[in-house]
């Protein structure tokens, strides 16, 4: 992958647990056990199989904080209990990098600025950003490699 891109993705059903807080919580691993909790039912539900990409999306709905979804995508009938959330998200156009390590934000102001130069209106309401993580993603174990996305379109 380049640095950066634009990608479209298309609408999809997502399914996954919710967490909220600051960002200095989440930066604290105060987001951890969510992912954990939401990884490890979703693969025994048989909802997300071993190799399922996770995906987390980001709102920003409150100042200095967000509410944080994490899951994978699912079939629109699947069933799930009623402490998770079914989320549509709608098709867009993305733009996007990859991210490996510690210090996520740093990327996301990278791929901010670059949205930026190339005559791109990032989308500042409703989802703030979504990120892609491989199967075996295990946040108390492993330093983040994630895809980044923010919602853009043209001018």
């Amino acid at each position: 992958m380049a640095d950066f891109e634009i990608v479209r993705k298309s609408s999809f059903y997502f399914i996954g647990m919710k967490w909220t807080g600051t960002y200095e919580a989440a930066a604290h691993g105060d987001i951890f056990p969510v992912i954990e909790e939401a990884r490890d039912r979703l693969l025994s539900m048989g909802i997300a199989q071993p190799n399922s990409d996770f995906i987390g999306l980001s709102y920003q709905d409150r100042p200095g904080g967000f509410t944080y979804y994490f899951g994978t995508e699912a079939l629109g009938n699947t069933v799930f209990p009623s402490d998770m959330y079914r989320i549509i998200v709608p098709s867009h156009d993305y733009a996007v990098t990859e991210h490996k390590g510690q210090h996520a934000w740093k990327s996301y102001e990278k791929l901010m600025k670059w949205a930026v130069e190339q005559g791109l209106h990032v989308q500042q309401n409703g989802l703030d950003h979504i990120e892609v993580y491989d199967a075996d993603y295990r946040p108390y174990k492993m330093s983040p490699s994630l895809k980044i996305g923010i919602p853009v379109k043209k001018r």
